[in-house]
């Protein structure tokens, strides 16, 4: 099952998870398949529109030993 999950997948790597936000945070949860690559993070921005984005990105490429 992956009703409301996200896929990503990069250089056949595919890692599946979730985000979510309440006012002042934002999170998130991924693995991989076999759970042998986990992630969670969770980040109090400072800026306004998703200025996290780009290091929750960051995080997840670098956890998952991915390259960009």
């Amino acid at each position: 099952m992956s009703m409301g999950l996200l896929r990503i997948e990069q250089d056949g790597q595919v890692a599946w998870g979730t985000t979510g936000s309440r006012p002042g945070y934002t999170s998130g949860v991924f693995a991989t398949r076999d759970l042998s690559r986990k992630v969670v993070y969770s980040v109090n921005p400072t800026g306004l529109l998703g200025a996290e984005t780009p290091y929750a990105g960051r995080l997840l490429v670098t956890s998952f030993g991915l390259t960009r």
